[in-house]
Order: C-alpha cells, then structure tokens, then sequence
C-alpha cells in the first residue's frame, strides 16, 4: 500500500476511523501537551530523589490509539509511548500501565519488539469492543519484545469485584517483578458505569469508592522510588469524570504519602 497524492487518500491512509479529524486547532491542542508532557520530564530530571513522585496530566486529546505511522480513536499522538520512551534513555526499563475500557492497541504496537518498555493493558475483551482487532491475551510481543506484553481482556459487564480487581493485581505484580525505574498510567476512566463509548456495545460498570480502591491498589503495589505519571486517556460520562479522576490520583497520593 501507498499513500494517495489527494488529501483525502493521505487522510484515510493514516487515520483508522472517521471520529478523528484534523481541525484548525489541533496543532496548537498537540503543542500544549507536548509542553505539558516535556515540563514533567524536566521535573523529574532535575529532582535526584524520586520518592513519592507522581504526576497527574491532564492532557487536550488522549494518545493511546496512536501509533508510529497511524492515529485514531480521538488519539493523535501517543503522550504515554513518549513519556515512557523517554524516561527509558535516563532512567531505565520502565511500564506502562494502560486501564482505559479499549485496549491500548497504538501503545503495544509501538513497544511490541522493545524489550525495555513493559506493556500492559486491562480492557474489555476486543471480540465484543474497539478497537476489535487488537488487544487478545495470546498478544504477547514479537522479536526481542516477546514476554514484554500482557494484555488481559475481561468479558463485558466486569465490575471491581467481579474480575476488575483481580485483573489490575495481576498486571501491578508482573511489572513489579521486572523492576522498572518509572511507571506511566494511561488513566482510562470509560471503565465508568453507563459510559455513552461503551454502553451500546459492551460496558464495564465500575462506580464510585471501585476508583478510590483502584489508587489504593496502584499505590500499595507501585515501589515508592517509581516515579508515575498518570495520563488521561478516555471517559465520556462528563457528569462524573471529574471526581472518578479525583478519587484514583488523591487515593494514590494518600496512600502514598
């Protein structure tokens, strides 16, 4: 395959849906969270002592869609795929952590050869979800990354106690056994109850204290010298984001602290 001369060829040769359009204010949307994203990782560097460190990054467009050659699902550039390789040159192997309701697809296809960077997403099973054609728990990494991907897919209708939790215990305790010098979250939170992305289709139904407990957890299995940075990636119920992102980041920094 090649790229059309027609812009409209370009277009449809790397995006991957029709929800995610160039307009006149990306640019300027994609700036600001790179300095949003470069600002963290000075930080970082210029504190020698990382304990406690953690960062919550509330970005324009979530990133976790994207990847080398193709963007979609409201993703245009992979900010947890930057974070991670770049805090990789100076600190070492590190993990992402993806919890959004979709697997991370762009996200594991970036890392899927790379064994430094550990890949693990928690999403609702892609037989029933987007993006349908990535995400099965048999996708473990190729070449030198094979073992560096885990994806566990969980059957519509999970909750916290009925396979979520579970889920996210098996997925802190592998990346701690690899030791990684830092953590990136791609801080999903369409796992929501009755979050409009997913409910005509599959639909977790997480609520509540389940995001307080899910800081909790993070916090308790997550070394206190692992720099973590948390990205925003999905959610659509607008009625309760704020306080679902509000009880995993303020119960993770408790905890912690």
């Amino acid at each position: 395959q090649r790229s059309s001369k027609h812009v409209m060829g370009q277009l449809g040769y790397y995006c991957t849906d029709t929800v995610t359009p160039i307009h006149s204010g990306l640019l300027k949307e994609l700036q600001t969270d790179a300095f949003i994203l470069q600002s963290v990782l000075q930080d970082i560097r210029h504190k020698s002592d990382n304990k406690t460190q953690a960062y919550y990054l509330l970005l324009a467009n979530p990133g976790h869609h994207s990847a080398r050659c193709s963007f979609g699902g409201y993703c245009y550039v992979n900010h947890a795929a930057a974070l991670a390789k770049t805090l990789g040159q100076s600190i070492g192997r590190t993990a992402v952590l993806d919890v959004d309701y979709h697997a991370g697809n762009g996200t594991t296809s970036i890392f899927y050869d790379d064994p430094n960077v550990f890949v693990v997403s928690i999403h609702c099973d892609p037989d029933y979800e987007y993006p349908f054609h990535s995400g099965f728990a048999d996708e473990t990494g190729t070449r030198d990354g094979i073992g560096a991907t885990l994806n566990l897919p969980l059957p519509p209708g999970t909750t916290w106690e009925n396979g979520y939790r579970a889920a996210l215990e098996q997925a802190l305790d592998t990346i701690a056994s690899w030791g990684v010098g830092a953590m990136v979250i791609s801080l999903g939170l369409d796992t929501h109850l009755g979050d409009p992305c997913a409910i005509r289709r599959a639909a977790f139904a997480l609520q509540g204290d389940d995001y307080v407990s899910m800081g909790q957890l993070m916090a308790d299995r997550i070394s206190l010298n692992v720099p973590t940075i948390f990205v925003q990636e999905g959610g659509y119920r607008m009625d309760v984001i704020g306080e679902v992102a509000a009880n995993v980041v303020t119960s993770f920094a408790e905890r912690r602290s």
